[in-house]
């Protein structure tokens, strides 16, 4: 899905690693789990997890149906149940109950916070948190406890969600080896996908995988180039990549900050853009985000339609079975689709040809583990210790370590790469923005993450929405929504008024009934 050129040898490489074999995951930290005989189901208060939405669980709290405590642990009874087999979760959080007590006991004291109140969900392990780990699935960054949140983990708390626990990833955002497989890592293992427990997709693997099983009621994952995307493709999740700037990048452990994000994993579009609201704002601590407003996307749902809205799509990925029937579906509700060729016209220098990627990586992760991490006892301080004390432990990094000593080969000075990095990111604007006005187009529509790595180049949003699945319900598709700078909430809108009409998504569970064992 993306390859780099790197500045050290020149030679093209690919990012995306093929399917893993099967692993033992190393040990995790304890967790906080609650009986085995969860409700497989998913039903809780008589609502069905893989179906409700937010506004449907606090419905059912503000009625006394249910409490933030009984969700959050009829979520902690499915995680010690079912994900055996997946290895979705890395650890969970000792608070997790004690956050949906203190929300409960607001709520009976007249104070909501708003969508998210009392409502669980799950972070990726680069994310920031300081009642549990953070260590971007690296051994080297074994129990590093930050010295401060990262600010969405700060904003989620502060719209009332239980920060139930961390879930796997691919290490370092998958930037460890190119022989390493999506969904693994020294210190959790190997992720599998909830569909077919074959390849779950990275680097956001536990994301999705967590979101597909209903582990939590939402997800978080980070983005360089396709990691929110195609793992939400893959497992039949809306995924919302957002522009370069609406969400603050800092206490999450870095690849290349000139196209990091975070974004929303969820089962529905209305749970995706709450958890965005939530997450977007200005915040000091980053500087791109300093003329972001915060938006209330999920009250911009309502009304959503496609009727009139002028997509374009490009006839060279016509073929596709569910893409096609999503044209179909995208017709029957309104829209004009109009053909385009979004990636030749104009030449786009997009991310696979950035060579500063390495160099940005060692600049900000040295950058991370002096001024972020707490205290570690692996004693690295460098990428260059981190690369030396994994030469210790072969049987946990055992893929290799190429990526990262190509990185540790640049100066690992940020400004260097920042021009060029400039430059790939106007050209690649240039590109979409020129695409839309000729054609007069809100959005270009693609099969799965088809346009990750131009969306990404550009810093420009990308919604995914699922499609449908194909091989008798265990290979799982998604449809994506492209557009301009700080489009959002029209992607949304367009998101919304396709999901509502087609109903496409397949929980992995009746593809694949085996998760749940003794059902």
């Amino acid at each position: 899905m993306r390859t780099l050129r790197l500045a050290a040898s020149g030679a093209a490489l690919a990012l995306v690693a093929v399917a893993a074999p099967s692993l033992a995951a190393p040990p995790v930290a304890p967790r906080q789990v609650g009986s085995p005989a969860a409700d497989c189901r998913a039903r809780v208060a008589g609502l069905d997890l893989q179906t409700a939405t937010v506004e449907q669980l606090q419905a059912a709290m503000r009625t006394g149906q249910l409490t933030s405590r009984r969700l959050t642990q009829a979520y902690l009874d499915r995680i010690a149940a079912y994900d055996g087999p997946t290895n979705s979760i890395r650890v969970l959080a000792p608070t997790a109950l004690a956050q949906a007590d203190r929300f409960d006991r607001e709520r009976r004291a007249g104070k909501v916070r708003g969508p998210l109140h009392g409502i669980p969900v799950l972070l990726k392990d680069n994310i920031g948190t300081t009642d549990v780990p953070t260590t971007a699935g690296s051994i080297a960054l074994a129990g590093n406890i930050p010295k401060r949140e990262a600010y969405v983990t700060a904003q989620l708390r502060a719209a009332g969600a239980v920060v139930l626990g961390k879930t796997n990833l691919s290490e370092f955002a998958n930037w460890v080896s190119l022989s390493m497989p999506n969904g693994y890592s020294s210190l959790g293992g190997q992720v599998k996908s909830a569909y077919s427990l074959g390849d779950p997709s990275g680097s956001s693997a536990g994301s999705g995988v967590a979101g597909s099983m209903a582990f939590a009621t939402a997800t978080l994952g980070s983005e360089t180039s396709g990691s929110i995307l195609s793992p939400s493709n893959v497992n039949g999740l809306v995924g919302v990549k957002p522009t370069l700037g609406l969400v603050s990048r800092a206490g999450i452990v870095p690849l290349a900050a000139s196209f990091d994000t975070a974004g929303p994993m969820t089962r529905n579009v209305t749970d995706a853009a709450a958890v965005l609201s939530a997450l977007s704002g200005a915040d000091p601590r980053d500087s791109v985000t300093a003329a972001t407003r915060r938006v209330d996307y999920l009250a911009g749902l309502k009304g959503a339609t496609l009727k009139g809205v002028r997509l374009g799509y490009d006839t060279g990925l016509e073929g596709d079975k569910l893409f096609d029937r999503a044209l179909a579906d995208l017709r029957a509700q309104g829209a004009v689709l109009v053909p385009t060729d979004l990636v030749s016209n104009g030449g786009i220098v997009g991310l696979t040809e950035v060579a500063e990627i390495p160099n940005e990586f060692k600049a900000g992760l040295n950058a991370y583990i002096t001024q972020e991490a707490g205290p570690l006892a692996s004693k690295v301080t460098t990428l260059a210790d981190i690369i030396n004390y994994n030469n210790r432990f072969p049987d946990k990094v055992k893929y290799g370590q190429n990526l990262l000593q190509a990185s540790d080969a640049t100066p690992g000075v940020l400004e260097a790469g920042l021009a060029p990095a400039a430059v790939t990111r106007a050209s690649a604007r240039a590109v979409i923005d020129g695409a839309l006005l000729r054609d007069n187009l809100k959005a270009v529509v693609a099969p799965g993450p088809a346009y990750a790595n131009v969306g990404a180049a550009a810093g420009y949003p990308t919604v995914i929405v699922p499609a449908g699945t194909t091989m008798n319900n265990t290979v799982a598709e998604g449809l994506s929504f492209l557009g301009t700078g700080f489009d959002e909430l029209n992607l949304l809108r367009y998101a919304k008024a396709y999901e509502r009409a087609t109903q496409r998504r397949v929980p992995p569970t009746v593809g694949n009934p085996k998760l749940l064992t003794g059902c």
